[in-house]
């Protein structure tokens, strides 16, 4: 269900304090624009905006969007208005748009808008045009029918008998199990669908669009420009300094080349204004379908059409200025003395939050350059190691090959054809290979405890090494001379980095370091090659899986350092509280919201009780408080030697830090903090994550929110089997680790045969070999005639291999259970395939031909580096909004916003998560508006910087779709609701809450059409979603109880309503306690459905007007709020149902 908005009052501010930081929340701008043809537009800004947000306002308005080269001025503050400045000092709020000279860079960036404008109706194939004018793919033959729509006005007559005989219809249709005819499977074909306007005509030829430098004096000519419009039409137009002109013509000059080409043909101004129209009509607010990369897994249609040359996408096609983004692509950002300004920046002071900021902004910006300079830089080293294949990259000693590249050190290796077995490079150990595995991890374990906000600018070591991988070689990057650096006594004092163009965004895309697989236009499937690749993968499992079964088990007791910081955090949690209870305070602590756990707390608490022996000390003094006062303590040896054991390892700071902690880790040997880090793992860690997940506080939706839910506790991957054991009744949970598993086993084994391919021209073949022999279903003949089948070798090595690695047993046959598109997603991301948008026919032995597989690109593993006072402040705000503390929740949200734009950028991807979460609080608030506008820039980020299947976006999309039904906007809504739905089909399939969720919302903007058949549909196939995967009485379940008593309510039924509302009163009241702000809106609903069920009997009997129905679309208010319309409706009624009731029966 969508989050409901105002769950709590906004209290008035006490103190001055609280004034002074209410006064600094945003508020929503009209930004007026003058623009030069004399029109004005009006922008929505919001306070916090500066000059750049404008820019870019402007840059997805329909009227604007075209222009590019120019400044804006105000009356007071002047011209040529810096990107920094604030828009709240500007009064009054209106700029003027000013056209500045072209220079030849900025006359082609101009040329490249306009290709990117009109690239929808010609790079993202088939048009989705009839899915966007029907809502939904599927709801052309779902739409209420004749009989439908009768069935319904009768319903409306008649009341609870047909409302219920709809519901029954509802509910038998979702035990039947047939959602696959209501919201049919995803296919990856229409992957590009939402973008695309091929319907249209395109107004120019893009294909055949030629520019040509002048090489002659023409002054002031920059360059000669050729374009072929939609009628055939070839237009010559010459760019200068003030604009373009038809060459011969430079007499008539037109600003924007759009103007031009209007002028110079109707059938190009007709077809243009088609396509804004057509933007108009697919979202007024923005989100224009250009600009967008090649930054996705599946490539654009132009590129799967075109393998042997991969056509660009405008924003990134360098014949017009575009490129990959990102930095370090010039030989000076090789040269850099690296190792010093790491150094530099490990030194600077950052004992305050303006320090940190300082600080931490120049330690992203150097970080950012230092991740492109060593991509971009490694890549072409790895380019090169392909073309001399016989260079052997490790020596006898097992030493890596080094090649240097300025002031990186290159190691080099190479994937080994053995899918049991690979190369231990790692990030964390290239600076400790003289160390064991135990010394390692303590070595981790130490950096976690010993944690505070600068402890990644601190690792120098980690965070000047880059991981790369590309085809079949590994590249770890390192700044030459980091340990040599750490001893250097002559550093500067600051640092000088330079500064990231237009705020952080076009960041590097690592997709543009792509290297193509096909040579060739026509790409022919050769029968031998398949064979020869078929063999090469049956040689490879059989030798894998027989070395697999000969392995004797080990196990991984590898420590992350998040785990320390993770313990030292719970240690502190559990002692404060312990601290709480000691106090012995007369008032009664305040009822806590608790949320349902599968692991309750009180397990939780009793399974941790030994980790107390860590604070023995403590309880100790405190028992001694007063005898230590007569008599002189007694100083323990051991106790000091460990201390000062400890103190050597960790730095003086670190340890007075741990020691003020008061949670007795300083006292403890080495030996005992492995053990109780171990402890901590095992019976804390792991199931309280599960716990997190039955709550619904986590939400992973695919292997990599997994993984990085996992990490961020310091839990190792090789847990998934244990995990998937606790998680026994979350079945969406086992299922995405079981699918993890696989797709973590897979990429060894797809790694293993493009190390074993011998030439570049076979990597396509192969790589299609592999995925046909895991994602194929292999026919009854190939499994009766052998059993030694590359398909069937590979699902035994797959076995033994879960088995051995997550401590997990599949099912006898677990292919039918597992979600094809969602393996080869996690496959491609982890190997670094790009693959065709086409729709896979998974039954067939052969799904992918050498033709699907397009190119491959690096992946790449780093040190993140941002700002971890903006991350607290994140976390923060999410407790308090899940608190009901919206004051509080906006304030940290918009601090955090704050510090995540002064370090990463108004527009980097990193900051698009704090746009993201301040939307969502400010939508609990009641402020739909200002949402929408932080929720549309977020979606802009992460289509254009993470992806455009990335979770991020799947989410913005969803945020975004039930802010504009808010909004009144529900045809809006439900375009964007369905892309929602669409991703979450493919990556983590109907069986999801956060796919319940969003049928649900989807639900509520069809009952705002009309549709409430459809709606119910629904709404029970979320009800059934719900109980199976996180129980009947689960919160969530309670959720959809309440959607569907709104949506019979719509039907006047209101005695059905009351059943279900009752339902989630009870799960409420059981669950949360009846003084959640929850269960109390669930109580003022069932007032209030109880209200109109009596009233409608007292109408059915006496022959009254029937109740009014309205209330039911104001399932977004607060209790508050509620209470007030019912309040106030029911004045207007009282005396007049008095005397209803006084009649005689």
């Amino acid at each position: 269900m969508a989050p409901r908005a105002g769950r709590a009052k906004v209290h008035k501010p006490k103190g001055e304090k609280k004034k002074k930081e209410e006064k600094t929340l945003p508020v929503m701008l009209d930004v007026t624009v003058h623009l030069p043809s004399g029109t004005q537009i009006t922008l929505k800004g919001i306070s916090t905006d500066r000059i750049l947000d404008v820019r870019r306002l402007l840059a997805v308005n329909v009227e604007t969007c075209h222009l590019t080269n120019f400044s804006l001025a105000h009356e007071i503050k002047g011209g040529r208005l810096r990107d920094s400045l604030e828009i709240a000092v500007l009064k009054p709020c209106v700029l003027t748009l000013v056209e500045e000279d072209y220079t030849e860079e900025k006359a082609i960036t101009h040329v490249r808008r306009l290709l990117d404008i009109v690239s929808s109706t010609a790079c993202f194939g088939p048009s989705g045009k009839q899915l966007t004018d029907t809502h939904d793919g599927s709801h052309k033959e779902n739409s209420p029918s004749t009989e439908d729509s009768a069935k319904l006005g009768t319903s409306k007559s008649k009341g609870k008998s047909e409302a219920a005989a709809v519901i029954a219809e509802a509910k038998e249709a979702s035990e039947k199990g047939d959602i696959d005819k209501l919201c049919p499977p995803s296919k990856l074909g229409q992957f590009y669908q939402f973008f695309s306007f091929s319907h249209l005509t395109a107004p120019i030829q893009c294909k055949n669009l030629l520019l040509k430098f002048c090489c002659f004096d023409l002054r002031p000519a920059t360059f000669i420009l050729q374009v072929r419009l939609c009628n055939g039409k070839l237009v010559t137009a010459v760019a200068c300094t003030s604009g373009f002109y038809n060459a011969g013509k430079p007499q008539t000059k037109f600003y924007q080349l759009v103007n031009l080409l209007r002028h110079a043909s109707k059938a190009f101004a007709n077809a243009y204004d088609d396509l804004i129209k057509a933007f108009v009509e697919r979202n007024k607010f923005g989100n224009i379908p250009y600009g967008l990369r090649s930054n996705t897994w599946v490539v654009p249609p132009t590129a799967a059409e075109a393998p042997s040359t991969f056509p660009p996408l405008p924003s990134e096609d360098e014949t017009w200025g575009g490129n990959g983004g990102g930095q370090g692509r010039d030989d000076e950002s090789v040269e850099k003395e690296w190792s010093r300004d790491f150094m530099v920046l490990a030194r600077m002071p950052c004992k305050t939050d303006e320090e940190r900021q300082v600080r931490d902004r120049k330690a992203f910006l150097l970080h950012s350059l230092f991740v492109d300079t060593c991509l971009v830089h490694a890549t072409s080293v790895l380019k090169d190691a392909e073309q001399l294949p016989d260079v052997p990259l490790i020596d006898d000693r097992g030493h890596f090959l080094v090649k240097e590249a300025g002031s990186l050190n290159v190691l080099l290796a190479q994937d080994v054809t053995d899918a049991s077995k690979k190369v231990d490079f790692k990030i964390d150990t290239i600076h400790s290979r003289q160390l064991t595995p135990e010394e390692l991890s303590q070595k981790n374990l130490f950096k976690g405890i010993a944690a505070d906000e600068s402890t990644t600018v601190h690792d120098t070591a980690t965070l000047g090494v880059v991981l790369i991988r590309h085809k079949k070689y590994m590249a770890l990057v390192e700044a030459r001379g980091l340990k040599e650096a750490q001893e250097m006594i002559n550093l500067p004092n600051d640092l000088q980095v330079e500064e990231q163009a237009e705020g952080g965004a076009n960041a590097l895309n690592v997709n543009s370091l792509r290297s193509l697989l096909h040579q060739t236009a026509s790409v022919s499937v050769d029968p031998e090659e398949v064979r020869k690749s078929r063999d090469v993968l049956q040689r490879i499992m059989a030798e894998s899986l027989k070395g697999l079964q000969n392995e004797s088990d080990r196990t991984d007791g590898f420590i992350r350092w998040e785990l320390g910081a993770c313990w030292v955090q719970h240690l502190q949690t559990q002692a404060n509280s312990e601290k709480a209870d000691a106090k012995g305070s007369n008032k009664q602590d305040p009822k806590k919201k608790t949320n349902e756990k599968l692991v309750d707390k009180k397990t939780v608490l009793e399974k941790t009780k030994p980790l107390d022996s860590l604070r023995d000390h403590v309880s100790d003094s405190q028992e001694s408080s007063s005898a230590s006062l007569e008599k002189p303590k007694e100083v323990d040896p051991l106790k000091v030697q460990s201390e000062a054991h400890l103190k050597s390892l960790l730095g003086d700071a670190a340890f007075t830090r741990l020691k003020e902690s008061d949670i007795g880790l300083h006292s403890k040997t080495v030996p005992e903090l492995v053990a109780g880090a171990d402890q901590y793992y095992n019976d804390v860690a792991l199931p309280k994550l599960v716990s997190d997940f039955a709550s619904l506080e986590l939400s992973p939706v695919d292997g990599r929110t997994l993984t990085d839910f996992m990490h961020t506790r310091g839990l190792r991957m090789r847990s998934l089997g244990r995990v998937a054991e606790l998680s026994k009744n979350l079945p969406h949970i086992q299922s995405l680790c079981v699918h993890e598993m696989v797709v973590r086993a897979f990429k060894h084994v797809l790694r293993a045969m493009v190390a074993a391919v011998t030439h570049p021209s076979e990597l396509a073949v192969s790589i299609a070999v592999a995925l046909n022999a895991m994602l194929g279903t292999p026919s009854k003949e190939s499994m009766l005639e052998s059993s030694n089948t590359s398909e069937l070798l590979t699902w035994k090595w797959l076995e033994a291999f879960t088995l051995k690695r997550f401590g997990w047993t599949l099912s006898v046959d677990p292919r039918p259970e597992l979600r094809k598109y969602a393996v080869l997603r996690g496959i491609c991301h982890k190997v670094g395939v790009e693959i065709a948008p086409r729709d896979y026919d998974y039954q067939s032995p052969n799904p992918f031909s050498s033709a699907d597989i397009i190119s491959m690109v690096p992946v790449y593993k780093q040190a993140a580096c941002s700002s971890a006072d903006g991350r607290t402040l994140l976390e923060s705000s999410k407790t308090a909004l899940d608190k009901g503390k919206l004051d509080d929740a906006v304030a940290y949200g918009t601090k955090a916003l704050a510090k995540l734009v002064a370090v990463c950028g108004s527009y980097h991807r990193m900051t698009a998560g704090a746009y993201s979460l301040l939307a969502v609080v400010l939508y609990h608030t009641g402020d739909f508006n200002q949402a929408t506008i932080y929720q549309q820039k977020a979606l802009d980020i992460n289509e254009r910087e993470l992806g455009l299947d990335h979770p991020d976006t799947m989410k913005s999309y969803g945020d975004l779709a039930v802010f504009y039904y808010r909004l009144q906007h529900t045809e809006l809504a439900l375009k964007y609701v369905n892309r929602a739905l669409y991703l979450l089909h493919l990556i983590c399939g109907p069986s999801h809450p956060n796919t319940a969720a969003t049928y649900i919302n989807v639900a509520m903007m069809e009952e705002g059409l009309g549709n409430v058949h459809i709606a119910l549909r629904y709404l029970h196939e979320a009800l059934k979603c719900n109980q199976r995967l996180l129980g009947a009485d689960h919160i969530q379940t309670a959720a959809s109880y309440h959607a569907i008593a709104i949506a019979l309510s719509l039907m006047e039924a209101y005695s059905l309503s009351v059943q279900h509302e009752q339902t989630t009163l009870q799960i409420l009241q059981a669950k949360l306690g009846p003084d959640d702000l929850r269960t109390q809106d669930a109580a003022a609903w069932l007032d209030y459905f109880d209200s109109k069920a009596v009233e409608q009997q007292e109408a059915a009997r006496t022959g009254a007007p029937k109740p009014d129905a309205s209330i039911a679309s104001k399932g977004h208010l607060s209790v508050s709020d509620l209470l007030e319309y019912i309040n106030a409706e029911a004045e207007l009624k009282r005396k007049e149902l008095e005397n209803i009731k006084r009649k005689p029966k």
